[in-house]
């Protein structure tokens, strides 16, 4: 992301491509990058508790939290997947005459 914004500013102008960024990069990543950074550490407290304790109830009942918290992730990433496809291309096509 950070080669794409200094791409857009250098080549469009600093209000110009900062609008363009806003409009067509931060939308969808404002969902996107905090749901990949979730579902990490999700995945590594998974890991901690089945290398922390043994016992197999346990590790049961946090797979099976893993696995909601996942499909509440997906969900949110398939948001922010919509966002990018509808949203923000219908954004940049009523702005276009701006850029």
């Amino acid at each position: 992301m950070g080669y794409t914004i200094s791409i857009f500013i250098s080549i469009m102008g600093l209000s110009k491509g900062l609008s363009f960024i806003l409009i067509s990069i931060l939308l969808q990543n404002i969902i996107f990058i905090p749901a990949i950074l979730a579902l990490a550490v999700s995945g590594f407290k998974l890991y901690k508790s089945i290398v922390k304790d043994n016992r197999k109830e346990n590790i049961k009942i946090e797979i099976a939290r893993h696995t909601l918290f996942s499909v509440v992730m997906l969900i949110l990433l398939i948001v922010s997947s919509l966002i990018e496809t509808f949203i923000s291309t219908n954004i940049l096509r009523c702005c276009i005459k701006y850029f």
